[in-house]
């Protein structure tokens, strides 16, 4: 029996587009592909994420090994935060399944400084029983640690949680920790699996 939801947040209760917030940046750069890769393709994001650098390191070693765009990078860091918005239609869940009595968890590779900026920018993030961000213990999924950092936290049973996510990879980790896991594709999608396990 489920009692607890376990939300990811990077575009499934967080837009993060990058593609796209790049085009708005540069609308006629003849390199963003490579300028994309640079930056959010780059080993330094997954260090941000892990929490064992800061971003400003992350600059200086971006710029370091691509000065050629070394104004593409500063520029892009300098307001990446802008694109991290609440997708609306999965946020408006909370309250209700709130509401419902289920406890809500949150499993995330997150930047440190970009998640203190939404966190304090919204006020569902008060909904959440317990939130479990990479960058505190330097675990990430699908890595089997971080699901039981979850687990052991906040004193939680693996097959009374559901785990929502938008990586094939990070749903299959949960499972090997016996949550059940649901594979976000869209707000549609989510609803009907979420009236299947509930």
């Amino acid at each position: 029996m489920i009692k607890n939801i376990v939300f990811d947040l990077g575009q499934v209760l967080i837009n993060f587009q990058p593609a796209s917030y790049l085009q708005g940046l540069f609308p006629t750069h003849p390199q963003l592909e490579d300028v994309q890769r640079a930056i959010f393709g780059s080993a330094e994001w997954i260090m941000l994420d892990r929490g064992v650098i800061d971003q400003m390191e992350a600059e200086l070693r971006l710029i370091n090994q691509h000065p050629h765009f070394k104004e593409e990078i500063s520029q892009a860091l300098a307001g990446w935060f802008s694109m991290l918005t609440p997708i609306e239609i999965n946020v408006q869940l909370l309250p209700r399944l709130k509401k419902k009595g289920y406890g809500l968890y949150v499993i995330s590779n997150f930047h440190e400084e970009a998640f203190a900026h939404i966190e304090a920018k919204y006020d569902w993030f008060k909904l959440f029983d317990g939130l479990v961000i990479s960058f505190e213990n330097q675990v990430m999924k699908p890595e089997p640690r971080i699901y039981q950092e979850l687990l052991e936290r906040y004193q939680l049973q693996g097959k009374e949680c559901l785990f929502i996510d938008d990586v094939a990879a990070n749903c299959e980790g949960a499972r090997r920790m016996e949550l059940e896991a649901i594979l976000y594709q869209s707000p549609d999608q989510l609803k009907r699996d979420l009236d299947r396990f509930l």
